[in-house]
């Protein structure tokens, strides 16, 4: 039995590797066929017209992935793009405009210009009428980070002023002004301020942009974020002032009795909060100009609330501060850059802020308390200590 079998194996395969030109021949045949051995289609529809499929379909996230992993990016790119004839399709433009931006990222920030910054600008400029979208997301950040990159190239610069949307976004129109400022074209610098102050940047950002410092002291620079400042906040402290003593004393009183650590300095004057306020080219609110009638400064634990010295020197809280802010901003939160802050909430990225503008409160002006976790609106300073007194009574209650 065991021979019979020995014997029926070989013929068995025999039978299924000795007809490939037979199954050839099934493959290209009428279905009729094919109904009479189920095995042999199946073959054929393996290899059929749908291994085509993946050559006609480009994969975006795939081939920017591809061109970036190159050893040399920018030659991949122009590979790439040599093999389009005439208009790139929408999927095709967004490889080139999302791996161009992604090639330009690094670059802006190690430093402006250069030869690499250069060539690929020039590759994607020459090709840039048959985008299909030039206004698009990923238009508008290919031409973001090529203000960044591109240096004092001042033919360059113009050329990409040329291509900025109508209908820009805030970040596209602050990087075009500061490439203007960095190309030393003043005028072209002044109006596309103007337009991005009226787009939704702040003037703390000009104000805190390194690129706009040699501008600092020109009169219509100054004019115009001048302009575009908050609302004057009439200066009227006194019906605040028994609010806020009231809130400050409560919270004060509790923390002492549990032994924990406070500090108040001595108060400042109206007047010497309102210059400071010149100097540091802020406002405050008047209950927190109230506070600082009443202590300039405070520590209560670990929160520490700004003082005049904190908001005219560089004291290690205006530090933190500057720091956090800049640290956001690199998230693209760039509406923190037009908040005041108040007073650190006892972790790094914890603070209170005032917003002038109500853009990170999605209201009017007022009070924010931004935690790691979450983002509050606050009625005012007497919230904001009360908020804290309860917390506080609540954490030390229970140990």
């Amino acid at each position: 039995m065991a021979k019979a079998r020995a014997k029926t194996k070989p013929k068995a395969k025999a039978k299924k590797t000795a007809t490939p030109a037979k199954r050839a021949r099934k493959a290209a045949a009428p279905k009729t066929e094919t109904k009479r051995k189920p095995a042999a289609p199946r073959k054929p529809q393996r290899t059929a017209a749908p291994r085509k499929q993946p050559a006609k379909a480009v994969s975006g996230g795939g081939a920017i992935v591809r061109i970036l992993d190159a050893k040399r990016p920018i030659e991949a790119l122009r590979k790439f793009l040599a093999g389009i004839q005439g208009t790139l399709s929408v999927q095709e433009g967004q490889i080139v405009l999302g791996s161009a931006h992604l090639i330009l990222a690094p670059l802006a920030a190690e430093h402006r210009g250069g030869p690499e910054v250069m060539q690929l600008l020039d590759l994607v400029l020459s090709r840039w009428a048959e985008f299909p979208d030039r206004s698009g997301f990923h238009a508008q950040e290919l031409l973001r980070n090529a203000f960044a990159a591109v240096g004092g190239d001042r033919e360059r610069v113009g050329q990409l002023s040329a291509l900025v949307p109508v209908d820009a976004g805030a970040e596209l129109r602050f990087a075009h002004a500061c490439a203007l400022a960095v190309a030393g074209d003043r005028t072209a610098m002044l109006r596309a301020v103007e337009s991005a102050l009226a787009s939704g940047v702040s003037p703390g950002q000009f104000r805190r942009a390194p690129e706009l410092a040699p501008y600092a002291d020109e009169p219509a620079f100054e004019t115009l974020l001048e302009r575009a400042s908050a609302p004057l906040i009439p200066v009227d402290i006194d019906p605040h002032v028994s609010v806020v003593r009231a809130a400050l004393d409560e919270v004060t009183r509790m923390l002492r009795e549990f032994g924990e650590h406070v500090k108040l300095e001595a108060p400042a004057t109206l007047d010497t909060v309102l210059t400071c306020e010149r100097v540091a080219k802020i406002q405050l609110p008047n209950d927190y100009r109230a506070l600082l009638t009443l202590t300039d400064g405070m520590t209560l634990t670990d929160n520490r609330f700004f003082g005049t010295v904190d908001y005219r020197n560089d004291t290690k809280l205006a530090r933190d501060a500057r720091e956090f802010v800049a640290r956001i901003a690199r998230n693209g939160h760039r509406t923190l850059d037009e908040c005041v802050p108040l007073a650190n909430w006892g972790q790094p990225n914890d603070w209170l802020l005032y917003d002038p503008y109500g853009r990170l409160r999605g209201g009017g002006p007022g009070y924010v308390l931004r935690l790691a976790s979450e983002q509050v609106a606050l009625d005012g300073l007497a919230h904001a200590l009360e908020r804290f007194e309860r917390l506080m009574r609540d954490v030390l209650g229970t140990n």
